[in-house]
Formats: structure tokens, sequence, C-alpha cells
């Protein structure tokens, strides 16, 4: 028993050596070795009858003090001593590595069970953390003495496989983050695999599994394993999927909401920017029906040109924090008109938003600025805020299911919402093109009808927009 034990972990630290020489290599070429925010590690789980056994290794650790967050109701919290580990900067009360030179750290810790492994078991956040840093690589080494059989999942690509008579080893490598450990008794096929995605079963399409695999090559995630079998009962963690083969298109939009998770930080108040940037970066429409329509709706307002470089300027926004309001201001860096497209749909989930192009110029009303009040372009047309202009006129603006009432001292309007008409002071007017239209239940007038029935004139320059009434000027031209 030992001695398999031994040939084992030999296979492992062989493995894991080789693997830890060519990460950090990459690492001092690409400059990423000295930045304290990340680290590289490498974790090796022993499966026991009381608990699991973890022997934790930390590379490429900056000189600064890093806080270790445990994971909760682990116990045996210990230094690691072997000649090929350290940890020489674990302090006393092992809440932290204090500041050092050596950039290789090493710790052991214990996750007890209450009871043995019979169904299918999700441990969450297993593994050890450092405040305020994140994992490049991880390096994942499974190893069962219990003999259960079954198989063992956590997101990571499966490279290596070694079963013995009363052990059996698994080794997984890849990018980022991995901190939940998956088990169920039934052992699925490996029916493909790349250092993207890892799909498990029989009888599965191969046309699906390369759909799934080029949108994640689109979206740049890291890897994701999906379960699928007709024994399978839904779940979506992190960075794997266990769901029937019938539901598999259910399995693309959560493996596409995944990888945008691990490519971006998005707040936790707009849900649906997992959905949107899916499908942006995707180029296919992911989410429920209300957020599928509304990224449609979007795509099918920009010409093909302008959608690429759309999506290429949010693919570059990885790594960092991105809102509805960054994918305003990105839009905007595109067309050159502001929006709020994405705060609606996206922050406030008005999913039927139409999409409207807002003129980044201050509309004046006789020289006055109307706060927060912006004119809308929709295609190749001005529409200004009429509840803004038209009260700051004296009018009175209500309505009712067959018409709209603007009224003023001077000037009555009425615009009928079921026939092409309107009339003014009891005069009747028929048009073809309509001069207004209602967004949101706001109204808005077309510029040219705006000119032209409620006698304004219309000065713009690059910052502003100044709406004037020709009466008023007129009475101003007279005191003169």
């Amino acid at each position: 028993m030992k001695t398999i034990l031994r040939i084992l972990f030999l296979l492992a630290a062989v493995n894991a050596g080789l693997l830890y020489l060519h990460y950090s290599q990459s690492a001092t070429a690409s400059g990423d070795k000295d930045r304290p925010d990340t680290y590289r590690q490498e974790i090796e789980v022993i499966n026991r009858a009381d608990g699991l056994y973890v022997r934790h290794h930390f590379y490429d650790l900056a000189t600064g003090r890093y806080e270790i967050i445990w994971p909760e109701g682990s116990i045996d919290h210990d230094c690691l001593t072997e000649e090929s580990a350290s940890c020489s900067r674990f302090n006393e009360a092992g809440i932290a590595f204090d500041e050092g030179e050596r950039d290789r750290q090493s710790i052991s810790y214990k996750i007890p069970k209450t009871e043995k492994l019979a169904g299918r078991k999700l441990f969450k956040r297993p593994f050890v953390l450092l405040q305020d840093a994140k994992p490049l690589t991880t390096v994942f080494h499974m190893t069962d003495e219990q003999n259960i059989g079954g198989m063992w999942v956590n997101g990571l690509e499966r490279v290596g496989i070694a079963d013995k008579e009363r052990i059996t080893y698994r080794l997984y490598r890849g990018v980022g983050f991995v901190n939940e450990l998956y088990w169920q008794p039934q052992d699925l096929p490996m029916a493909y695999s790349s250092n993207k995605l890892t799909v498990y079963g029989e009888g599965i399409d191969t046309k699906q599994i390369d759909e799934m695999e080029k949108m994640l090559e689109e979206i740049g995630g890291d890897h994701v394993s999906v379960l699928l079998s007709p024994n399978n009962q839904t779940l979506y963690a992190q960075r794997f999927v266990t769901e029937k083969p019938q539901n598999i298109n259910q399995v693309l939009k959560q493996v596409a909401r995944m990888s945008i998770q691990s490519r971006f930080i998005i707040p936790t108040d707009e849900p649906s920017m997992n959905s949107m940037l899916a499908s942006i970066l995707g180029d296919q429409a992911i989410g429920t029906k209300a957020e599928q329509n509304a990224f449609i709706r979007f795509k099918e307002a920009l010409t093909e040109d302008e959608f690429r470089t759309f999506r290429k300027n949010v693919r570059s926004q990885m790594g960092q924090p991105l809102a509805a309001e960054k994918l305003d201001a990105i839009l905007k860096d595109v067309l050159t008109f502001d929006s709020q497209y994405f705060q609606k749909t996206m922050h406030e989930q008005q999913y039927s938003y139409p999409f409207l192009l807002l003129d980044s110029r201050k509309l004046l009303l006789d020289g006055e600025k109307l706060k927060d009040t912006k004119i809308v372009v929709k295609d190749g047309k001005s529409y200004y805020p009429a509840n803004e202009l038209l009260t700051g006129m004296g009018y009175k603006i209500t309505s009712n299911e067959q018409s709209i009432y603007i009224e003023s001292p001077k000037r009555n309007y009425r615009f009928s919402k079921i026939e092409p008409f309107y009339v003014m002071n009891e005069r009747k007017f028929d048009y073809k093109e309509k001069p207004y239209l209602t967004i949101n239940n706001k109204l808005y007038f077309d510029e040219v009808w705006l000119r032209r029935i409620f006698l304004v004139l219309i000065e713009k320059s690059d910052e502003t927009i100044d709406v004037q009434q020709i009466e008023r000027l007129i009475k101003e031209m007279e005191k003169e």
C-alpha cells in the first residue's frame, strides 16, 4: 500500500514539476511574476473515510503579506514541511503569509466529512484563497484512497488518470480559479476535451459540442466541464454543469454565462449583463426570451462594421469591472451618439425598451438649459421631448385613448391617435408622416414638425441646441 502511494505521489510530483516549470517560465516571459495580486497554485486532495486531506502549494508570490482565507469548517491548519516545499512565511497565528522573499509556500488542512459518499456531493469553497489575490493557473491532483469509483469534477481539464488496485488518481490543470469539487457515483466517458471545454456522456451531437467550443473561443472564458446523462439532476456550478442531454440548449446558455463570469467583473444588480455580454461576444442570442430580444433589437440597429467594432471594444474590457453604463459609453465611442439602452435594459430591466440614440448636446429653451433632457435620434431623425419643451412654452398636455391635447391661451391642438390628422384652433390638417412618437409613455415631436406646428426656431452649435419661440423673439425685437 505504501509503495503504491509513493509511486503515485512521485508521478504526481514529476507532472507538477514539469507543469510548474512551464507556467513559471510563461509568467516570467509575460511579466506577470512580480504582480502582487496574482499567484499560481497546485492542490493535492486525498479522499479518505473521514474527510478530504488537502496539500496546497502557492507559487510566484510577491514579497508582500497575504491574508489566508481558510475554507469554512476546515480543520488541522498547518505548515507542510517537505524538502520540495516551504512555509517560512506562514505566521504563528496561521492567518497569513508574512512579508518575505520566498515565493513558494505550502500548507495543509482537512475538510471533514460527516457521512460516507453515496449519492452525488458538491464541496463548495473547499480550498484556501488569499485575500485580494487570484490564481492565474491551477494544477490539481485528486487521489481516492477509498476506491469509491464514480467521477470527480472541478471544472479544470482532466489530463491524466491512473487506476491501481485500491487507489484511483486523476490529474487536472488549467487557467484560473477553482473552488468547487464535485463527486457523483456514475462515471461518464469523455466525449470531447480541449483547453476550453470537456464534455462527458454518450450519444452527444458533435454539432452542439462544436457550437459550445466556438462560443467559448469567441468569449475567451476559462475551461468548462459539461456532464450529460439521462440520470443527471441539474446542477450549475462555477465551472461545470450537470444536465440531461435533451436540455443541451439550456446547457449552451449556461456555459456562455459561466464564461462571461470568468472574464468580467459584473455588478450584482445587473444580472442580465451575463446574457447580454455572452450574446455580444458569441454573436448569438443567449438568455431568456426577453434578454434575447433585447440583444437582437440592438444588433439589428447597427451596421456589420459598427457591431464588429463594438464587440472588439467590449472584448478589450476583459478582466475589468463592466457595467451597463460602461457599455453605453463604449457604444458612444462607436456611434458618436449617447445611449441609455444598456442602462435601461440591463439595470432597470426594461427589456422592451427600444434602441435609441441620444444627442449629446445640451438642450436649451430660449437660452435656458433644460435639466436632464435629451433629444432622441431614431432612424436618422431628431425627436424633441414634448413635456419639457412645450410646458416650458406655456402649453398643457393631456391625452385619452383617442387623442392628445396640447393647449395654451392662444393655440389649442388635438392630435388624433387613430387617424393621420391634427387640429389647430378648429382647423384640421392631414399628414402622411407622423409628427410625433411615444417612447415608454413619453411624447416626442419630430424636429421638422416641431418647427412647423409650434412656431419655433432651432439654433445648433457643437455644444448646444437652442429652441427659441418666434413670438418671444419678435417681442424682444419690438422692445429694442
